[in-house]
Order: structure tokens, then sequence, then C-alpha cells
């Protein structure tokens, strides 16, 4: 059977450590940023939209207005 070594230098716990909390802080800036867009933005379609509907100017007619006959010669 083989033996299996596993050496530490001192300082690389603490330097494992720091990396794992920056990759945590930036996994939850990521969910926090998703979240806005879902939440606040309204990401999905669903979300309330203003949409104003009463646009100012003539309405358009019904009926197409008549048309006058060629002149007869």
């Amino acid at each position: 059977m083989a033996d299996v070594q596993i050496s530490n230098t001192p300082g690389s716990g603490s330097d494992a450590s720091s990396a794992s909390w920056v990759w945590a802080i930036v996994v939850i800036a990521l969910l926090a940023l998703i979240a806005w867009f879902l939440f606040f933005r309204g990401g999905t379609g669903g979300g309330d939209t203003d949409i104003d509907v009463n646009v100012p100017g003539n309405p358009p007619p019904t009926t197409p207005p008549p048309t006058t006959p060629p002149p007869t010669t």
C-alpha cells in the first residue's frame, strides 16, 4: 500500500478561507442582482407597466370620406 503525505504550508489555511469569502460575496452579489431584475424591474414580463393609451390628436375616422366622382365631359 502507498502512503499518502499531505503537506500544508503555514499560510495556506488563511488564504483558502479568504478566497472562499470572496467567492461567497460574489455569489451573493450576483443573486442580489438577479433578484433586483426579477422583482423590481419586472424582468419576467408580468410586472406592472404604465402605458398611456390616451394619445392626443384627432381620432381616425370610422368610415372613409366620400369620394367625388370624376368630371364627365
